[in-house]
């Protein structure tokens, strides 16, 4: 082969190497950009985001909820939402005093959402409702909290699909269907996105090495927030409350009458057995005999404690309707730490055991607390029986 030849055999072959990484680079340019149109097109949509959202909710993932729900502006809205208009139908309540619990409402509002924040953090990281009781302990604040997240529905609504997103600019719109699940009441609520990202893109040189050669090149450095579209408002969440409250509360008159009966005769009962429980611990000196302590520890064991379980007994027999089935729950929950208060009580004065005594003291407050709720939400019910019916 003459040297003519071979040159040009050699130059043909480099044009073609040449031309191959010219080819792959385009095909990296190419590949490059059609990630960030993916990136940008689809995974940085109002859509997506409300579908992160319920991905996160579903398997417990805290980070990507946080990510794309900011509960700040949420919880502080669904709070006066929910509190704002707690007293205006009842008449027991005097205009100095209901402007008095209202402005207490609004005082405690930061703290009260800030344990709304931590309750639904742990619900969506553990996935149980927990309450945060370093800050709400007791009813410290003057609300129960646990009566108050009751009331929210929040622990009830479930979500069935999306709807209508549409977005301007920095704000989207979307339909979040859900369904409260005591009552199985549908209902769409209204929400609203914000996009607080930067997006950028800056002109950089850079080298790439292709097939053993290495290539300059203007290119290009892309700069977005991972979470562009996040969750700042639920704009109907006071019409969700009017929508199923009334339905539950319906539920709930239902269930008040027919457990009437029950509750009144054994509300009875449990006063007479107060009134003998009272006698039996009389003395003449303040120390009780041994037969006397026997004889109330068999008060308790013989009479107490089969009354309480025989009223929830006949209470489990009433069919509860799907929207009482809290009152129920507390019904039962109360006859149950009753009676441990009654055991612990009993062990004290069969032992002379001090702790027995402060774990019964103990055991008792919850009972009142739980005693509370149920009060509170009979009282309510009987306030909802007195509005007028307005067309």
């Amino acid at each position: 082969m003459d040297d003519y030849t071979w040159k040009r055999k050699v130059t043909a072959r480099r044009r073609r190497v040449r031309y191959e990484r010219i080819f792959v680079l385009l095909l990296l340019i190419v590949g490059i950009s059609y990630a960030i149109w993916d990136f940008t097109s689809r995974t940085k949509t109002p859509t997506y985001a409300i579908n992160k959202i319920i991905e996160s909710i579903t398997i417990g993932d805290l980070d990507t909820f946080n990510k794309y729900v900011d509960l700040t502006p949420i919880t502080t809205r669904a709070y006066d939402d929910l509190t704002g208009d707690m007293f205006k139908n009842d008449e027991q309540i005097s205009m100095n005093d209901r402007i008095l619990f209202e402005n207490f409402y609004v005082l405690i509002r930061p703290q009260m959402c800030q344990g709304a924040m931590k309750v639904i953090n742990t619900k969506i990281r553990t996935g149980t409702w927990t309450l945060p009781e370093e800050i709400l302990k007791g009813r410290q604040l003057g609300i129960d909290f646990e009566l108050l997240l009751e009331r929210s529905l929040i622990r009830n609504t479930a979500i069935t699909g999306v709807e209508n997103v549409e977005h301007h600019g920095g704000i989207a719109t979307a339909d979040i269907k859900i369904i409260e699940e005591n009552s199985q009441t549908p209902f769409t609520l209204k929400v609203t996105l914000e996009n607080g990202s930067k997006t950028g893109l800056q002109m950089a040189g850079s080298d790439f090495e292709i097939l053993g050669e290495t290539w300059k090149f203007p290119g290009l450095t892309f700069s977005l927030e991972e979470n562009s579209w996040r969750l700042i408002s639920v704009d109907n969440y006071k019409e969700y409350l009017e929508t199923v409250t009334p339905i539950l509360q319906k539920d709930i008159n239902a269930y008040i009458d027919a457990t009437a009966e029950i509750v009144n005769y054994y509300n009875d009962v449990f006063y007479d057995e107060q009134t003998n429980f009272i006698v039996l611990q009389r003395t003449s000196s303040g120390v009780m005999s041994d037969s006397q302590r026997d004889s109330i520890y068999n008060y308790i064991y013989n009479t107490i404690i089969p009354t309480l379980e025989n009223r929830q007994t006949e209470l489990n027999q009433i069919e509860v309707p799907n929207g009482a089935k809290y009152l129920a729950s507390l019904r039962a929950e109360s006859t149950a730490t009753t009676i441990q208060a009654w055991k612990y009580y009993a062990k004290g004065i069969s032992e002379n055991d001090a702790v027995a005594f402060e774990t019964a003291e103990t055991v008792h407050k919850q009972e009142l607390i739980i005693d509370q709720r149920i009060e509170e939400i009979i009282k309510n019910s009987a306030v909802a029986r007195n509005l007028p019916n307005l067309p």
